[in-house]
């Protein structure tokens, strides 16, 4: 759930160019987000959908007019990150901060980080990363959870932001794309609460992105910022960057809900246990916390 800002010749531009949407299916989490909406930093959103396919004679455009479909996607506002501030809000947090390891001594668990700083002691640590970064970060920690989280593939996604100082026609807002190297394509301005400059987000597909992981972010750029191009007939942009996630998209869940290691006091939470949806982390970490208020001794 992140979000990029750029300073352009248009002005400043925010980029959702991690997750686009969310949905809530579940009863705990849609009474979560309703104290979210209440408080704004969640509310709807209402795209026009279109499913569009690269064919031999060109691009074929089938709207999607599902309502259902509009009525069921979220998004933080004003930006894809507001949730997770509003969540955070009262809490000490150390944004930024590369941790490379958990250590032990007689008070507690340590985390150690990239510059050999160290933060603790702490009763519990929970963990909430990929699961391939969670199998790194816990090998010597907690071998029974690195394992664990070993089970898990994610596949990769490169995002490519685009501003444009002047309207993209299409009569579509998000379009899931085929027999391209992209893959959803998402006209960011769209969404409520951003600022009205043309801005877009394309995601390259899994396969496409995993074939091409190592390529420089400029000639990723150029290549799927002429496919889009070529698709919709917008101008040249104003503005291009290229981001790559290697743990977009969870391909393999590790099939438990979260992870406990109770000798270590340690825990392992996050969409990779379960399936790539951002509810689904969230019901990881709500059904850890559960856990964990009977089973760590209150203080």
């Amino acid at each position: 759930m992140s979000t990029r800002r750029a300073k352009t010749s248009i002005g400043e531009v925010r980029f959702d160019h991690g997750a686009q949407y969310f949905t809530a299916r579940d009863e705990a989490f849609r009474a979560e987000l309703a104290g979210l909406q209440a408080e704004g930093a969640v509310k709807q959103w209402r795209p026009r959908l279109a499913d569009i396919r690269k064919e031999a004679e060109g691009w074929h455009v089938a709207p999607r007019a599902d309502e259902a479909d509009r009525e069921s996607l979220f998004v933080g506002t004003p930006s894809m990150n507001a949730m997770l501030k509003a969540l955070a809000e009262g809490q000490s947090i150390l944004w930024g901060w590369r941790a490379t390891g958990i250590v032990f001594d007689g008070n507690g668990r340590w985390i150690r980080f990239e510059d050999g700083g160290e933060a603790g002691p702490f009763d519990v640590v929970i963990c909430a990363v990929p699961g391939e970064q969670a199998a790194d970060l816990l090998a010597g920690a907690s071998p029974q959870l690195a394992a664990e989280a070993g089970e898990a593939r994610s596949l990769p996604c490169w995002a490519v932001m685009l501003a444009f100082d002047r309207p993209v026609a299409t009569p579509w807002d998000g379009a899931r794309v085929f027999g391209s190297p992209l893959g959803w394509i998402a006209r960011n301005a769209s969404k409520p609460g951003r600022v009205r400059a043309e801005s877009w987000v394309l995601h390259a597909t899994p396969e496409w992105s995993a074939a091409n992981i190592d390529r420089e972010a400029d000639s990723v750029a150029a290549e799927l910022v002429g496919e889009f191009r070529v698709m919709t007939g917008a101008m040249a942009p104003v503005h291009v960057a290229a981001h790559r996630w290697r743990y977009a998209l969870v391909e393999r869940p590790a099939g438990t809900v979260f992870g406990w290691d109770a000798e270590r006091q340690i825990a392992a939470i996050g969409d990779w246990c379960t399936g790539p949806r951002i509810e689904l982390a969230w019901e990881s970490g709500r059904a850890c916390a559960e856990h964990l208020k009977d089973a760590v001794p209150a203080t």
